[in-house]
C-alpha cells in the first residue's frame, strides 16, 4: 500500500510539472540568428531611406510603432548624437547576442543582437530585438546604444 501512495504522489507531481511547463513549449518555435540578422538588415535599409512606413510594418503585432514616433526618434539621433541614418546605415559586425526560447515579457521567443552600424563617417552601436509569439513575428525593439 505504501508503494502505491508513493507512486501516486510521483505521478501527480509529474503531471503537475507537465501542466506547468506546457505553456512554455506552446510558442511556435524560437527565433534564429539568421532571422534576426535579416530583420536588422531590412530595418537599417528602410531607415536609410527614411521609409518609416516600411519600418513600422516590420514591428511585431503586439509592439506597434507609429511613423511619427520613428521619425521623432531618428530626428533625436541627429540632434543629440549626430547620427543621421539617412546618410546610409550599414551593419559592419555583430558584437553581442541574447536569446530566450520563452520570455515572459514578450510571451514568446526573443533574439537580440548588438551591432556596429556604419552611419555616414561614424560607427554607432545599436541593439535590435526580434520576437516570435503566438500573435506573430517581428521587431520588438531597436535602440541606439552609443556612438
Amino acid at each position: 500500500m505504501y508503494r502505491n501512495k508513493t507512486a501516486t504522489r510521483i505521478l501527480s507531481l509529474l503531471t503537475a510539472l507537465l501542466l506547468l511547463t506546457a505553456p512554455l513549449t506552446a510558442c511556435s518555435g524560437g527565433v534564429t540568428r539568421e532571422e534576426t540578422q535579416a530583420a536588422s538588415e531590412a530595418l537599417f535599409a528602410a531607415l536609410s531611406n527614411a521609409d518609416y512606413e516600411a519600418v513600422s510594418a516590420m514591428f511585431h503585432p503586439d509592439k506597434t510603432m507609429s511613423t511619427d514616433k520613428l521619425s521623432s526618434y531618428c530626428e533625436m539621433l541627429v540632434t543629440d548624437y549626430g547620427v543621421d541614418l539617412t546618410e546610409g546605415a550599414t551593419i559592419e559586425r555583430y558584437t553581442g547576442m541574447k536569446s530566450a526560447y520563452y520570455d515572459s515579457e514578450v510571451r514568446g521567443s526573443l533574439y537580440e543582437l548588438v551591432m556596429d552600424v556604419k552611419v555616414g563617417e561614424i560607427t554607432a552601436v545599436f541593439r535590435v530585438q526580434v520576437v516570435r509569439s503566438d500573435t506573430g513575428f517581428g521587431i520588438w525593439n531597436f535602440a541606439f546604444v552609443r556612438p
